[in-house]
């Protein structure tokens, strides 16, 4: 598989994911978590986190409880308002990556995907769709990734 080919798939997953929860320019914030939740039928909880030693360079991550339907995104607090909105829509692209988040918890790793040679193909590809789809709620939310990102 060329990275031209897993650039596709990954773009065409991230596409589904956006769709699967109709995201689209205009809405708050706040509209895009609801609008993951009604898609995934789960009911989530942001919490900011003050204590992050161990954390390295995770920005977050999800927990999903019991029967899948409830949850919560935990980002380190001390980050500033729109890294940790970018890394809650991180963790809501894993929540709605159908072909990666179908029920089955799996571990994911605390580094970039680019910086962990023990990520399998198809957790790599889990990492760059919801990636992707972090990228493109910004572009929702601010009008494209570079505006979002000189704030980051």
């Amino acid at each position: 598989m060329t990275p031209d080919d897993r650039m596709l798939r990954v773009g065409a997953r991230a596409d589904r994911a956006v769709a699967r929860a109709g995201l689209v320019a205009g809405m708050s914030f706040d509209d895009i978590v609801r609008a993951v939740e009604d898609a995934v039928d789960i009911q989530l909880r942001v919490v900011e986190e003050t204590d992050t030693r161990g954390w390295g360079t995770l920005t977050g991550f999800l927990t999903v409880f019991g029967d899948g339907r409830e949850g919560s995104i935990h980002v380190r607090a001390g980050d500033p308002a729109l890294y940790r909105q970018f890394a809650v829509s991180h963790e809501l692209g894993h929540l709605l990556d159908d072909a990666h988040c179908n029920g089955a918890i799996h571990r994911r790793s605390p580094a970039s995907p680019d910086d962990d040679p023990a990520l399998s193909t198809p957790e790599l590809d889990a990492e760059l769709v919801a990636e992707h789809i972090a990228h493109r709620i910004a572009r929702l939310l601010y009008g494209g990734p570079r505006i979002a990102e000189a704030s980051w």
